[in-house]
C-alpha cells in the first residue's frame, strides 16, 4: 500500500546576502521578488520509503545533505542512503557554494547555519503526514522556451515534460513530481531581485490550481538555456536581456502543460514502491593548489585595484576559493558521488550529481526499462558540469576550470551507473 506526504518550507534569505550562479555580480541581493522554498515529499509503501527535498538554490552542497540527512534519518528511521536533496539550479538565489564576487554583504553565515534545519523539518514533516495515496504518470512536451546554448540552430534539446501525480483516495493531490530541462538563468547577473526564476513559477502554477506541493526538478540542463524574448542567437549566454515576466510566463507555459499530464493520468492504488542506490568514482582533472599566500597577495592587490582590474582580480580570488573547496571535498584526486533511483510501477526517478549535458540524460531514457523515466540533474553534490567526451573535443565555458572538475570519461562513467541503478530497480 502506497503512502506519501508532503509539504513546503520557506527558505528566502533576508535582504544582503551575496547572490549565486553569476560572478559578474558586484554587490548582494537589493529585494525579494518572490520566495524560495523547500518542496518536500516523502513515499513508502510499509517495507521501503524515500524522501526527497526540491529546494529553489543553485546547488546542495555534499555538506548540507549530510546535515539534512543525519537528522532526517534519525527522526524518521529511513536509510541515509534514502533521502535526497534536489537543487532546482536557481541563479537567482543565495550564495550556496561561494559563486560570488560581491565583497561587501550581510547574513550569509547565519543563513546558512539555519538552512539545513528548515529542509530537514519539512522532510520530516511531510514523513509525518503520510497517508494512502494512488500514483500516476505521463509525460508531455513543451516546445518553444529552451535552445542548445553550444550549439544554437543545430544542438540536441529535450522538450520532454514528466509528471508523477500522488493523490489521496478522494483524488486530491498530495504532491506532484513535475520534470524539465533547462538552466534556470531567465534572470541574469544584472538581477539582483531573489527570485525562484522560472522552475519556482511551475510549481505556483501547478499549486494554485491543483492543490497540493510541487516538485520541480530540473532535468539533464548542463548545455540548455532558456529562449525567452530578447534572446539573441549569436549572444546566447546572455542573459541580461531576461526580465521577470518572463520567468512567470515560461514558469506558466511549463506548469500549464503539467497540469495537462496531471489530469490526463489514470491513478493506481496497488504499486509498490523500490528505491536503489549506487556509489561511483568519478577521476578529477588535476586541480591547482592555491596557498594562502597567494591569496593574501591577490586580496592586497585588490584594494588598489578598479576596473577591469579589479573583476579579474575578483575572479581570480573567485577561482582560488572554489578550487579550494573541491580540494576539500575531493582530497584524493577521485569524487566519490552517488546515484540514486526510486521506482513506483513502470514509473523510473534517477538522481544524478551534477550539471549533465543533455545527450547524456537522453543516453539514460533511451536505455531505461521504463516507461516512463525522470532523469534529474543537481542532486546532493557539488560536482559542477559533466560534459559528454565530444564537449570535451570542442572546447568552451563548460569543458573548463573552475565549472568543470571532471575528467572526460566522467560523462561515461555516470551513465552507466545511472542505467545499473535503473537496472537494480527492477530486479527487486
Amino acid at each position: 500500500m502506497l503512502e506519501a506526504g508532503a509539504s513546503k518550507v520557506r527558505i528566502t534569505p533576508p535582504i544582503g546576502v551575496p547572490m549565486d550562479g553569476y560572478a559578474s555580480r558586484d554587490k548582494p541581493s537589493q529585494g525579494i521578488h518572490d520566495n524560495l522554498y523547500a518542496r518536500c515529499l516523502a513515499i513508502a509503501d510499509g517495507e521501503r520509503g524515500f524522501a526527497l527535498a526540491s529546494i529553489d538554490l543553485l546547488y546542495a552542497t555534499r555538506s548540507l545533505t549530510e546535515q539534512v540527512r543525519e537528522v532526517v534519518s534519525r527522526k524518521t528511521g529511513l536509510p541515509r542512503e534514502s533521502v535526497a536533496i534536489v537543487a532546482v539550479h536557481n541563479h537567482s538565489g543565495p550564495s550556496i557554494v561561494g559563486f560570488h564576487t560581491a565583497q561587501q554583504y550581510e547574513f550569509l553565515e547565519e543563513y546558512l547555519s539555519i538552512l539545513p534545519c528548515l529542509i530537514s523539518s519539512g522532510i520530516v514533516e511531510a514523513f509525518n503526514s503520510r497517508r494512502r495515496a494512488k500514483a500516476g504518470y505521463g509525460r508531455g512536451e513543451v516546445k518553444g522556451w529552451t535552445i542548445n546554448r553550444r550549439k544554437p540552430t543545430t544542438g540536441t534539446r529535450d522538450e520532454e515534460l514528466i509528471a508523477l501525480r500522488l493523490e489521496d483516495y478522494d483524488g486530491r493531490l498530495i504532491s506532484a513530481l513535475v520534470n524539465y530541462t533547462c538552466h534556470a538563468v531567465v534572470l541574469g547577473g544584472n538581477n539582483y531581485m531573489i527570485s525562484g526564476d522560472y522552475p519556482g513559477y511551475v510549481s505556483r502554477t501547478v499549486e494554485r490550481v491543483e492543490g497540493g506541493v510541487c516538485l520541480f526538478l530540473n532535468g539533464a540542463f548542463g548545455d540548455i538555456n532558456p529562449l525567452t524574448p530578447g534572446t539573441r542567437i549569436d549572444r546566447v549566454y546572455d542573459r541580461a536581456v531576461g526580465r521577470l515576466e518572463d520567468a512567470i510566463r515560461m514558469g506558466r507555459a511549463i506548469g500549464g502543460e503539467a497540469i495537462k499530464v496531471l489530469n490526463s493520468v489514470e491513478c493506481r492504488e496497488d504499486l509498490s514502491l523500490s528505491v536503489a542506490h549506487r556509489d561511483v568514482q568519478l577521476k578529477l582533472r588535476p586541480i591547482p593548489e592555491v596557498t594562502e599566500e597567494e591569496v593574501a597577495a591577490l586580496r592586497e592587490k585588490l584594494k588598489g585595484a578598479g576596473g577591469r582590474e579589479a573583476e579579474e582580480i575578483k575572479f581570480k580570488l573567485l577561482t582560488a576559493k572554489f578550487l579550494r573547496l573541491v580540494h576539500t571535498i575531493f582530497p584524493h584526486g577521485f569524487a566519490d558521488v552517488e546515484v540514486q533511483g526510486f521506482r513506483i510501477g513502470n514509473f523510473v526517478a534517477v538522481l544524478l550529481p551534477g550539471e549533465v549535458f543533455v545527450d547524456l540524460g537522453l543516453m539514460i531514457k533511451s536505455r531505461s526499462k521504463a516507461d516512463v523515466t525522470m532523469v534529474v540533474g543537481c542532486s546532493n553534490e557539488l560536482l559542477g558540469y559533466v560534459p559528454t567526451e565530444e564537449a570535451f573535443d570542442e572546447g568552451g565555458y563548460e569543458v573548463n576550470f573552475p565549472v568543470c572538475i571532471v575528467e572526460r570519461e566522467a560523462s561515461r562513467e555516470l551513465v552507466e551507473a545511472a542505467c545499473r541503478v535503473i537496472d537494480d530497480l527492477f530486479s527487486l
